[in-house]
C-alpha cells in the first residue's frame, strides 16, 4: 500500500506556489491591460496567435489528465533521503536553472553567434554542472540512483497518457485554435533530418530531464507537488525571453510566463500524475516539430 505524500517543506511550499500563481495571473492580466492579446509563439517565426489559442490545450490537457482514472505508480524514492541532502541538490538544480537564463539574457542575441553560445549554455548549465555535481553529491552521501521513468505495471499505465496525448494533439494541431503552419522551402533533407534530431535532443530531451525529472522531482517531495509544477513553470518559461524577446521587457516577461509557464503547468502535471518521461518529451518534441512540419519533412 502506498504511503501518504507528505511535503518535507509545507509551509515553504505554500508560499512558493501562491506566489508563483500570482505571477501567472499577473503576466495574464498585465497582457490584457496593455492590450498584447496576441502573442509570438515559437522563436522560428514571428507570427502571433491569440493566448488564449496557446494556453487552452494546455489547461484543457490538465482537466484530462485529472479526469482519466490512473492508479499513480510514484516512486517516492526521494522521500527516503535525508532532507538536507534534497535542499543541497535542489539548489545546485535551481542555481544552474538561473545561471542559463541569465547567460542567455546577458549576450546579443542575434546570429551564428547566439547559436553557438546557446548550444555551449544548455549543454553547461543544464547537464554538465548539474550531472557532475549530482554524481559527486551522490558518491560522498551514498544517495540512490536515479529513478528516470517508472516501469508500467499493466496496459493502463500507457493507455492513459496516449489518450492525453491524443487528444492534446487534435488541439493544439488541428482543432480551429491550431497554430498556424508554414512551407518547409525545398533543401537538403539529410541536413533538415539531422537538425529536427538536434533539436530534439537539446531541447526535448535535455529540458525535460533537467527541469522535469531532475528538479521537479526533488521539488515534489520538499515543496508539494503543485508548488514544484508552478516553480519549475516559471523557471522553464523564464529563458525563453532570450530566443522569443522583442526588447520591451515588462511585455516579454509576461508573454512567456503566460505561454511558456502554462505551457509548463502541463508538463508538470504529465510527468507528476504519470512518471513516464517518454510522455514529456514526446509532447515537447511536438511542440518544436509539429506533427505538420514532420510530414513536410517525409514528403520532401
Amino acid at each position: 500500500m502506498n504511503q501518504p505524500f507528505k511535503a518535507m517543506l509545507p509551509t515553504w511550499g505554500r508560499a512558493i506556489g501562491l506566489l508563483c500563481m500570482i505571477m501567472i495571473f499577473a503576466a495574464v492580466l498585465w497582457l490584457v491591460w496593455t492590450g498584447n492579446l496576441n502573442i509570438r509563439y515559437t522563436a522560428d517565426r514571428e507570427e502571433v496567435i491569440p493566448i488564449w489559442h496557446s494556453m487552452l490545450p494546455a489547461f484543457l490537457g490538465i482537466v484530462l489528465i485529472r479526469m482519466i482514472p490512473y492508479k499513480s505508480q510514484d516512486p517516492m524514492y526521494l522521500q527516503q533521503t535525508e532532507k538536507k541532502h534534497l535542499v543541497v541538490q535542489s539548489i545546485i538544480l535551481l542555481l544552474s536553472g538561473v545561471l542559463f537564463t541569465v547567460s542567455l539574457i546577458m549576450i546579443d542575441q542575434q546570429g551564428l553567434h547566439f547559436q553557438l553560445y546557446y548550444l555551449t549554455f544548455k549543454l553547461t548549465t543544464l547537464l554538465f554542472i548539474p550531472l557532475i555535481l549530482l554524481l559527486i553529491y551522490r558518491k560522498i552521501t551514498g544517495g540512490q540512483p536515479e529513478i528516470i521513468s517508472a516501469k508500467p505495471r499493466s496496459g493502463s499505465h500507457v493507455i492513459a497518457p496516449l489518450i492525453v496525448i491524443v487528444i492534446w494533439g487534435y488541439l493544439k494541431f488541428y482543432s480551429p485554435i491550431a497554430q498556424p503552419e508554414g512551407a518547409i522551402e525545398a533543401t537538403d533533407l539529410t541536413a533538415l533530418f539531422l537538425l529536427v534530431l538536434i533539436g530534439f535532443m537539446i531541447n526535448s530531451v535535455l529540458e525535460e530531464v533537467f527541469y522535469r525529472v531532475w528538479l521537479q522531482t526533488r521539488l515534489e517531495a520538499l515543496l508539494g507537488r503543485w508548488s514544484a509544477i508552478l516553480l519549475v513553470s516559471i523557471l522553464w518559461s523564464i529563458w525563453h525571453v532570450a530566443i522569443q524577446g522583442s526588447g520591451q521587457w515588462d511585455i516579454d516577461v509576461a508573454t512567456v510566463i503566460a505561454n511558456h509557464g502554462v505551457t509548463g503547468l502541463f508538463l508538470g502535471y504529465l510527468w507528476a500524475r504519470y512518471r513516464r518521461v517518454w510522455v514529456i518529451i514526446l509532447i515537447h518534441g511536438l511542440m518544436n516539430a509539429s506533427p505538420h512540419f514532420l510530414l513536410q519533412i517525409l514528403l520532401q
